[in-house]
């Protein structure tokens, strides 16, 4: 045992049991998340935006890897809100087991997360959808550019507003000077948690009107 860990021995972050940041009795409760369509939010094969629901902007389809339930509701706050970059090794574990995005043919694709606003990455350290997003970049062999968006408009904290709010601030809040990278190209934005979709789906947005030719969504835990 290292002087690190004697002095502040990690405990699970669901049950708080000391040893590790996740025992192996709340490890069993991942559980993988439902697939819908991420515009009118029902049950959808594999995720795809039902035809009916597509427009110009919408994502053409959605992939969330874990329900946003215990433990994985803890991890996801204790790395984003107490900045326990540690648990990111947790998260690698767990995806290593998951087949969530096997089925898909993502060759083309390029990853791009979320990104901070600089103040906040700043302010944070780190941004927990741009290493979250190497994680799962790693796992399946894609692209990984987080470059590609930018974030132009401060906004307040997604989990604090109602769905008509979420919706409404994030209007202008992405840009990209990436015009040329980015038409015709394919696409997978990530996030950590799915809840209304309103920040990826603005995201989404940013890329089409560049000319983006596919943007899928892919979270590492839904709410829905």
């Amino acid at each position: 045992m290292s002087l690190l860990d004697f002095l502040f021995p990690k405990r699970c972050v669901a049950c708080g049991r000391f040893g590790s940041y996740l025992c192996d009795e709340d490890r069993k409760k991942i559980e993988p998340a439902k697939s819908f369509c991420p515009v009118c939010l029902k049950a959808a094969i594999s995720g795809t935006t039902h035809s009916k629901c597509k427009s110009k902007l919408s994502l053409d389809g959605l992939i969330c890897i874990f329900d946003y339930k215990s433990p994985t509701k803890e991890l996801i706050a204790q790395l984003k809100y107490r900045f326990v970059r540690e648990l990111t090794e947790v998260v690698r574990t767990e995806l290593k087991k998951t087949k969530s995005l096997d089925n898909f043919d993502f060759r083309e694709f390029i990853l791009v997360p979320i990104p901070l606003s600089a103040g906040r990455k700043n302010w944070r350290g780190f941004n927990q959808a741009e290493i979250l997003g190497q994680a799962v970049a790693k796992r399946w062999k894609l692209p990984f550019k987080p470059e590609i968006l930018k974030k132009i408009k401060e906004t307040r904290p997604q989990a604090k507003l109602a769905r008509s709010e979420r919706l409404r601030q994030m209007r202008g809040t992405f840009a990209s000077e990436n015009t040329a990278e980015i038409e015709g190209g394919k696409f997978i934005i990530f996030d950590d948690v799915w809840t209304t979709g309103a920040t990826m789906k603005a995201a989404a947005a940013t890329l089409k009107r560049k000319g983006a030719g596919k943007v899928w969504g892919v979270a590492l835990s839904s709410s829905h």
